[in-house]
């Protein structure tokens, strides 16, 4: 073999070798990458829950570790290639490294800042809990991967393809209670397929077992050429495309990760596509994770491929294609996201699989689980999110890729930001009571304005509106409406962006219950966000309520008013009796006229005489004009 064919036969590790190590030193700060932002924790709680996958990871230079492969034999250098390759700490190491007591398992949480854009600035998110190893989450809701493994039996695969199938069964057996996998077997045709599984449960895996056996052999030749690069773009497409749809796993049942498995000898002949530049574009297009990626208003879920390359013997077709074949496969593989790229010669196909599938599962078990609550989202469907790291040593990349990106929900579905706990305690010890008013405690987006806050109260007997919930604003406004008209309505007299005050309908028809157990069940509403509390039996707002206090300051003022009266009564009674005289009453005469000093009435009459000037006399104390008498 001449030194030129042994270029070509080893490009897999050799030539790779120095493109991962060149983007080794590239990314040799850590990196956070975030792979899913998932709303159905709030969508279905009640609270404003968003579940994030991250991943913290520190790329290595594979450089020294493929070195020793660079002067074997061919077959020996593809070996020691997919050796080390598959060994740790050689393309990547986790940053975080779980310490005994460390509730976050390694992540940086108290350090990290996750925020969304609202009305062109960036508002905070809170952490809620503890972040989660994925390894160590399986037994979780959603906590699993979507495998869509597509197995190439095109003529040209030969005897390759059994160890293709062998490979496929390996993921197969490695499934998790939470993952869901497709297995889709194609040849040269685009969007037409030799077999397909669809999406499968863990419980049904064998029916994926089943659609392995039904292709025991390879297609038929169609001819020479094949574009393999629009082959498995379409079958992207088509396969998670179709997640979520009718006949398949529940929109609820699809797990928080996903990834493509590619089995193939990576030959498009005849197609200027199927070239590693292309595969490189390709790669990117399964960061960006939009399938198709014309379609915006399809949720951003990055896609990590797991590229192998199943090399076909040589010969002397083979030979010229070989280098391309191999770098086409390895471009497929986006190992910053995740990805894995490895090569498996004839005959190793099961041994190969299970350290393939092991050394895969190993990155993602290292991934991290991250819930926060997060009160405020653009009103728009379209999100921007950014995660970042502050004070951490080494410094962390962020990752501020989900930019204008729907995350699949309506913005106005999104609960508010009650602070249940502490809204309770408060209507604990003063409960709600007709016209009287009361406090919500949360984080709440109105900036203060009053106007947009709105109280809902349930009639009694009756459950919570489910038109509240309805994504038809008609539906909202007009259950609205039918509270208001009963006048269940309370306006806000105070709002903040941590509380708000209410004043309760003068109404007891909403008054729940008796006695101690009497509640009260209310529906916060933001009119300008068009956004809600939790409006269903089970996460409505339920507060201590009780009936309409007595007025007691105007019984204590008729109390008042009562008392005076009666002392008067006391008191005239009192004065028209007698004094001494063995208690004889004596008659009831008119009171003398008053005594007033000299002559006649008003200034005269008699008075205490005595010597001029206070007796009566001359003016002007006495005699005319004021009268005789004495005078004052």
């Amino acid at each position: 073999m001449t030194r030129n064919m042994f270029i070509r036969f080893i490009p897999a590790f050799a030539v790779g070798a120095a493109c991962v190590a060149l983007s080794g030193s590239a990314l040799a700060v850590p990196e956070a990458h975030i792979l899913r932002i998932d709303p159905r924790a709030g969508i279905n709680g009640g609270q404003p829950l968003l579940t994030t996958v991250v991943e913290l990871v520190q790329f290595n230079s594979p450089s020294a570790a493929l070195a020793q492969c660079a002067n074997l034999p061919p077959n020996d250098a593809l070996d020691c290639g997919s050796d080390q390759m598959e060994k740790d700490g050689v393309l990547w190491s986790p940053l975080g490294k779980p310490q005994p007591g460390d509730a976050n398992k390694g992540f940086p949480l108290g350090n990290a800042i996750f925020t969304v854009k609202v009305n062109g600035s960036d508002v905070p998110a809170m952490p809620e809990g503890n972040a989660m190893r994925w390894g160590d989450s399986q037994k979780e809701p959603n906590v699993g991967t979507a495998w869509l493994v597509a197995l190439d039996a095109s003529s040209g695969m030969g005897g390759r393809y059994e160890d293709a199938r062998a490979v496929a069964h390996s993921f197969i057996e490695a499934m998790q209670p939470n993952d869901l996998m497709e297995i889709i077997i194609f040849d040269t045709n685009e969007h037409q397929y030799v077999g397909d599984s669809h999406w499968v449960t863990y419980k049904k895996r064998n029916d994926l077992v089943a659609a392995l056996d039904a292709v025991r052999q390879v297609q038929p030749a169609r001819g020479r050429d094949r574009a393999l690069f629009s082959i498995v773009k379409g079958l992207v497409a088509d396969g998670f495309g179709n997640l979520g749809n009718a006949g398949g796993p529940s929109l609820a049942s699809i797990p928080l990760h996903q990834s493509l498995v590619m089995l193939s000898n990576g030959a498009g002949r005849g197609d200027p596509a199927s070239a590693s530049p292309t595969a490189e574009v390709f790669a990117q297009y399964m960061n960006k994770g939009r399938f198709p990626e014309d379609n915006t208003s399809a949720p951003k879920t990055p896609l990590p491929v797991v590229s192998v390359w199943f090399p076909n013997a040589s010969s002397l077709t083979n030979d010229i294609y070989r280098t391309n074949d191999a770098q086409f496969m390895q471009a497929l593989a986006n190992t910053k996201i995740g990805g894995f790229y490895d090569a498996v010669r004839a005959g190793q196909g099961a041994v190969r699989g299970q350290k393939i599938v092991r050394a895969v599962k190993k990155r993602f078990d290292a991934m991290y689980i991250v819930k926060w609550r997060l009160a405020c989202l653009n009103l728009s469907p379209e999100q921007s999110f950014a995660l970042n790291f502050q004070r951490v040593n080494p410094q962390i990349v962020g990752d501020s890729t989900f930019k204008e990106v729907p995350i699949g929900v309506d913005p106005s579905q999104w609960p508010l930001d009650i602070d249940y706990a502490k809204t309770k305690a408060e209507t604990d010890v003063n409960p709600v009571h007709p016209g009287g008013l009361f406090k919500v405690f949360g984080n709440f987006c109105w900036a203060g304005e009053k106007t947009r806050a709105e109280a809902y109260f349930i009639p009694a007997g009756t459950q919570p509106d489910p038109k509240m919930s309805d994504p038809d604003p008609l539906s909202v406004r007009n259950a609205m409406q039918s509270l208001i008209s009963q006048n269940m309505r309370g306006s806000a007299t105070e709002a903040s962006d941590t509380f708000v005050t209410f004043q309760a309908p003068d109404e007891d028809k909403w008054l729940e219950g008796t006695g101690e157990n009497t509640v009260a069940h209310v529906i916060v509403y933001d009119n300008g966000a068009k956004r809600a509390s939790g409006h269903d039996v089970k996460n409505v707002l339920t507060l201590k309520a009780e009936k309409k206090p007595l007025a007691w300051l105007l019984f204590a003022g008729i109390g008042g008013g009562v008392l005076v009266i009666g002392a008067l009564i006391v008191v005239l009674t009192r004065g028209g009796s007698g004094g001494g005289g063995g208690g004889k009453r004596k008659s009831a005469q008119p009171p003398p006229r008053p005594v007033v000093a000299g002559g006649a009435p008003p200034y005269g009459g008699g008075g205490y005489g005595g010597q001029a000037p206070y007796a009566g006399g001359q003016p002007p104390y006495g005699g005319p004009p004021q009268g005789g008498g004495g005078g004052y």
